[in-house]
C-alpha cells in the first residue's frame, strides 16, 4: 500500500503543477481518502478531527486515530501517508526533516511553508475559526501565544518513511520528529522534561468537539540552513573550507565572518598529517567560537572489485543485534560498536520487518561514528544473512 501512495505522489508532484496554469478546466474536489478533502480550485486540504486534549503537554498538534493522542490537541481519522498524499496532490514538494549533523550541529526542518486553520463549534456558542497557533501556549504560561509562527511540509514520500509516520501518527508535530508530514521550522525537543509548548485550555474546546482543520500553501518555500563548516586537512596542502583550498589566515577571516547559525565545524585531518598542524587548525576554529568535531580523513575509496564485502549486521524483530555469530543488546552493541566492527568501512543493516524503527536508527548512528559506511535493507527470512 504505501508503495503505491509513493508511486502516486510521485506522479501527483509530476502533474498537479502542470494542471494548475488551467485552473478553470483542472480544479476538483477530491473526497475518497478517509476524512480528507482535498479542494486544488481553493488550494487547501481540509482534515476531520476531535478534539482529544484540552490542557497539558505536547509533541504534536495532530495525531494519527489510536497513537499520540495523550500529547496532541486534535486526533483525526487521516493517516500521515494519506496526508502526504493529498498535500503532494495540491503539487507540494517533499521537504526535509531536522536532523543532527554529522559535527553534532541541528539542521531545523525546511520545506513548503503552510497555514494551519481550526473550525470549531464550542458548547452553546457559535462557529469558530482560529489558527492552529492560537491554540497553543508556552510551557507553565497563563497566556497564549502572542505571534504566530510558520509550520512546514516535510512529507516525505519513501514508503518506510510513510510507515514510520502511520505507525507514530505524525501529522503536524511541534516537537521534531523524522517522521512528521507537517513540522515547525525550528528546533523543538521531544524531551518530556523539556517541552516547548502545551494546550491553551482558554481557547481549545472541549475533548469530543469536532475540529475541522485546513492546511492552505502559502506560496513561499524554507530551504535547508547550513550550520556546520567543514575543513579538510591534507598532508602537504593548504586546508579547504567547504572544498575551497585557502592560506590559515583566509581561513581565519572566513570562519570569523560566518554568521552566528554556523558554530559547527567537522575538521578532517590527514592521519599522516603532522600533529602540531593538526591543532594548529584546531585551535584556530576554536577561537572563532566554533565547537570542533576532529575526524580522521579516510584514503580514497578503492576501486571497484577492490573492496572486500561489506559486513553484515542484522537487528532482529525481538529488539537484538546480530553480528556473526554474536547476538548483543542495542545498548551493548553501541557501546562496543568501534571492537565490534573491527575498521569495516562498509556495513550492510538489514532490519527485520519488525523491528524497532528507534532501535535500527541508534544502531546505524553508532555505525556511522564509528566511521564506517552503512546502508539499511529489509532482512528477508530465507535469505543469505536472513
Amino acid at each position: 500500500m504505501h508503495r503505491l501512495i509513493c508511486k502516486a505522489i510521485a506522479l501527483a508532484l509530476l502533474v498537479v503543477p502542470a494542471a494548475a496554469a488551467k485552473p478553470a478546466a483542472k480544479d476538483v474536489i477530491i473526497k475518497t481518502l478517509p476524512g480528507i478533502v482535498v479542494d486544488t480550485k481553493a488550494r487547501e486540504v481540509r482534515l476531520q478531527g476531535t478534539v482529544c486534549l484540552q490542557e497539558g503537554a505536547l509533541e504534536l498538534f495532530v495525531c494519527g486515530e489510536g497513537t499520540r493522542e495523550h500529547e496532541s490537541v486534535i486526533v483525526v481519522k487521516a493517516t500521515p501517508s494519506h496526508v502526504t498524499f493529498a498535500l503532494a496532490l495540491l503539487g507540494l514538494r517533499p521537504g526535509k526533516p531536522g536532523f543532527v549533523t554529522e559535527g553534532g550541529a541541528f539542521s531545523p526542518p525546511a520545506g513548503e511553508v503552510l497555514t494551519i486553520t481550526t473550525r470549531f463549534t464550542p458548547k452553546g456558542g457559535k462557529q469558530k475559526e482560529v489558527p492552529a497557533w492560537k491554540l497553543l501556549r508556552l510551557s507553565g504560561m497563563e497566556e497564549g501565544l502572542d505571534r504566530p509562527f510558520d509550520w512546514v511540509y516535510i512529507g516525505r514520500p519513501e514508503a518506510d518513511a510513510m510507515k514510520a509516520a502511520d505507525r507514530e501518527g505524525t501529522v503536524v508535530c511541534i516537537a521534531n520528529f523524522l517522521e512528521a508530514v507537517i513540522d515547525v521550522p525550528f528546533e523543538s525537543t521531544s524531551v518530556n522534561a523539556r517541552l516547548a509548548y502545551e494546550a491553551n485550555p482558554r481557547v481549545v474546546p472541549k475533548p469530543g468537539t469536532p475540529v475541522e482543520l485546513i492546511i492552505r500553501p502559502t506560496g513561499r518555500r524554507i530551504e535547508p540552513k547550513k550550520v556546520q563548516a567543514e575543513v579538510v586537512l591534507k598532508k602537504g596542502a593548504p586546508p579547504e573550507l567547504d572544498g575551497r583550498p585557502m592560506s590559515l589566515e583566509a581561513l581565519k577571516s572566513a570562519v570569523n565572518a560566518m554568521p552566528a547559525v554556523i558554530r559547527t565545524t567537522v575538521l578532517r585531518a590527514d592521519p599522516d598529517e603532522r600533529f602540531g598542524r593538526v591543532m594548529q587548525v584546531n585551535n584556530l576554529l576554536r577561537d572563532a567560537m566554533m565547537r570542533v568535531r576532529l575526524v580522521v580523513l579516510k584514503p580514497p575509496s578503492a576501486a571497484p572489485g577492490q573492496m572486500g564485502p561489506p559486513l553484515e549486521i542484522i537487528v532482529t524483530a525481538d529488539e537484538k543485534v546480530r553480528l556473526g555469530e554474536t547476538l548483543l543488546a542495542p545498548k551493548e552493541f553501541c557501546a562496543k560498536v568501534k571492537d565490534l566492527l573491527k575498521g569495516a568501512e562498509r556495513v550492510r543493516l538489514k532490519a527485520d520487518a519488525k523491528a524497532s524503527m528507534k532501535t535500527v536508527a541508534e544502531v546505524m548512528a553508532a555505525v556511522r561514528d564509528s566511521g564506517a559506511a552503512v546502508s539499511l535493507t529489509t532482512n528477508t527470512p530465507g535469505k543469505p544473512g536472513g
